[in-house]
């Protein structure tokens, strides 16, 4: 398939902070291959989190701050529309409703509306606040004017395709990561001594959960299950990777629980892999947002078993029984269950194997960047002409 080289895909995120949908813009830009397809990025805030993982060498036409405050800022719009037109963009690719929404508006001032498209990565299944449900409920109108819509797992889209949501052409492109980077390289003994850090011994059963302390990851229902399990006699160690606005209310928590002496907080890390590594089973407990998780995936390629609340495209990454457990939304002694039997050394091990084949074999973020690569090219490439019709005589 031949498009006009080179493309100029321009990528745009709310910003750079960390979180999943940033990460996959990152592996995305990271990854690029294809020739014909130059890339550059625009955030819409300040905030560079992640740029030191930014491969900026492979942005031909750089990174470029929009510097919005809050909310629709007309001025945005327009340096966004005199942007696209003076860097030629020809594909816009908007992380999210946000960054959709400033898309659209831009396309409708730019000189170059009749030529750029629109694409829109939505990563989004379930509200977490009411400002996401607010433009959640916006998402219709805008989706309709974005020339392709990507889903990051089918559960996703079965759940918006139910509800109506439509753009002129669709796409399920699982998220990926760089399986290789995300390699168990930590020795026994490296491990031993981090967990001797942490107060730890090598039979203690350690669970992890790497996520920012906000509401939606429900740092809480872990720490209840915990709490639960304690009553019954099984002594569970948590380390809580991160850090976030709810930092304080989680500790008034494990205090309240009487888990002080049972849960490590390491508050922000540059690099989770060999903390991830050091524990035997790794928990998403989010009740919203999630639809399909970075972090599960990272956590899945160092060798570790999941234990996910069951929604969004949890059970397209975790198969039950098999590379982890999944447990129903809400259900505090689902989730208890499920960390009791991963009490059990030698299914951990089992699972946790099974987990890293998993993702080596389907959410490598080669894998993904070809879709990605091949839907662009897709959309970039002129239509084919009209056969005519010849009726003999």
């Amino acid at each position: 398939m031949s498009v006009p080289a080179p493309a100029h895909v321009a990528f745009l995120v709310n910003s750079l902070c960390v979180g999943g949908a940033e990460k996959q813009v990152v592996s995305l830009l990271n990854g690029r291959r294809h020739p014909g397809l130059e890339t550059s990025l625009l955030s819409l805030k300040r905030d560079d989190a992640l740029l030191p993982q930014l491969d900026t060498a492979r942005l031909a036409r750089g990174i470029t701050h929009l510097d919005v405050t809050r909310g629709l800022e007309w001025g945005a719009v327009r340096r966004l529309a005199q942007h696209l037109d003076a860097q030629a963009v020809d594909v816009l690719l908007c992380t999210n409703m946000y960054a959709l929404a400033y898309g659209v508006l831009a396309r409708w001032v730019s000189r170059r509306r009749r030529r750029l498209r629109l694409v829109e990565v939505y990563h989004t299944t379930l509200p977490g606040s009411a400002k996401d449900a607010l433009q959640m409920r916006l998402a219709g109108p805008l989706v309709a004017q974005a020339d392709l819509l990507v889903y990051v797992c089918e559960g996703q889209a079965a759940h918006w395709r139910a509800r109506g949501l439509r753009a002129r052409r669709e796409a399920v492109i699982h998220n990926g990561i760089d399986v290789e980077r995300y390699t168990d390289r930590c020795t026994p003994p490296q491990k031993a001594a981090l967990r001797q850090h942490l107060g730890l011994g090598a039979q203690d059963y350690l669970v992890g959960l790497c996520a920012v302390m906000r509401p939606e990851k429900a740092h809480g229902d872990l720490l209840q299950a915990l709490a639960r399990l304690a009553r019954e006699g099984l002594r569970v160690h948590a380390l809580l990777i991160g850090d976030g606005p709810e930092r304080a209310a989680v500790e008034r928590q494990v205090d309240e629980l009487g888990l002080r002496d049972q849960v490590r907080i390491t508050g922000v890390v540059v690099d989770v892999r060999p903390l991830v590594a050091a524990c035997d089973a790794m928990v998403i407990a989010s009740r919203t947002v999630e639809t399909f998780s970075i972090a599960a995936l990272e956590a899945m390629a160092l060798g570790r078993p999941m234990v996910m609340r069951d929604i969004g495209g949890a059970r397209e990454q975790v198969r039950h029984g098999d590379n982890g457990l999944l447990f129903p939304p809400g259900n505090i002694a689902a989730l208890a269950d499920q960390l009791r039997r991963l009490a059990e050394p030698r299914l951990r091990r089992r699972m946790g194997e099974r987990s890293r084949e998993r993702v080596a074999q389907d959410f490598d973020v080669g894998r993904m960047v070809r879709r990605y690569e091949e839907e662009l090219l897709g959309l970039l490439a002129p239509p084919e002409p009209a056969r005519a019709l010849f009726l003999a005589g």
